[in-house]
């Protein structure tokens, strides 16, 4: 269903129900723009909840996007 299934008749309407008209389209339009933002919340949230659920040993491990530094030993020879 479309925002423009149903304009408003300005023949036959108040300003109040004018008001009302407006106002339910405000909020079908606020409907439709918090389903992505509830979406992408879900998912921070459910990646949160896995993230509790692993082992405490995860917790503590080094993280893999690191990288490791080789250090390298230079002894000089006179």
């Amino acid at each position: 269903m479309s925002m423009f299934d149903k304009p408003f008749d300005y023949e036959n309407g108040s300003k109040f129900e004018m008001g009302i008209w407006i106002g339910r389209q405000m909020a079908y339009g606020a409907f439709l723009g918090s389903i992505p933002f509830l979406f992408g919340l879900g998912l921070v949230l459910g990646s949160y909840g896995l993230g509790l659920m692993l082992p405490e040993r995860a917790h503590q491990a080094p993280s893999p996007y690191t990288t490791e530094v080789v250090v390298t030993h230079v002894t000089e020879v006179a």
